[in-house]
């Protein structure tokens, strides 16, 4: 489950955290892209912890629960890289494009230029296929009011799909940007 890969990516980006630590992470930052709580994130600790893609370590708090903090092991290191590498699916809101390129830090740069160009490219797809739909408006088989509906949905898209484009092109830029300063002598 992506969730998995999340909650381990923030183990390993914090370093060692508890399960409430990682729940105030997510508010504060993921919330927009995921929605969890406390109690789904504990079961999916212990998940992680029985694949050995996570330890822990017991601090005892008097009259409370002990804190359990977790950290990454080689064996999640290498289940959060796989998941890291693979392509992202595509999805029409951007999430999981969005969610997955937070742990760019956590990324090779051929990993992250990867993920750009395919997305570059599924959304340069997505924008031939949104074209078609003047084949629609222009067919004469739709009232005026459906057309006019279309045509503006069709405008929304397109304006999305081409600034999304831009800003992951802004993104490769300054990649190759930063490579061709490190690489002057």
């Amino acid at each position: 489950m992506e969730i998995d890969y999340i909650l381990l990516g923030l183990i390993k980006l914090y370093g060692e955290v508890s399960g409430y630590e990682l729940n105030r992470i997510i508010q504060n930052s993921n919330r927009y892209f995921i929605a969890v709580s406390l109690a789904y994130i504990y079961p999916i600790l212990k998940r992680l912890y029985q694949r050995r893609w996570v330890t822990y370590t017991v601090t005892p708090i008097p009259n409370r629960p002990d804190k359990k903090s977790y950290r990454i092991t080689p064996q999640g290191e290498k289940a959060l890289q796989v998941w890291l590498q693979a392509p992202i699916e595509p999805d029409m809101y951007f999430r999981s494009f969005l969610l997955k390129m937070q742990f760019a830090a956590l990324m090779s740069e051929e990993t992250i230029r990867a993920h750009l160009e395919r997305e570059i490219e599924q959304l340069e797809k997505k924008i031939q296929d949104v074209n078609q739909l003047h084949n629609c408006i222009e067919s004469g088989k739709l009232d005026a009011k459906s057309c006019e509906v279309l045509s503006f949905m069709m405008q929304l898209l397109l304006d999305t799909n081409e600034l999304r484009i831009e800003w992951l092109k802004r993104w490769l830029s300054k990649l190759t940007e930063r490579d061709s300063i490190s690489n002057q002598p």
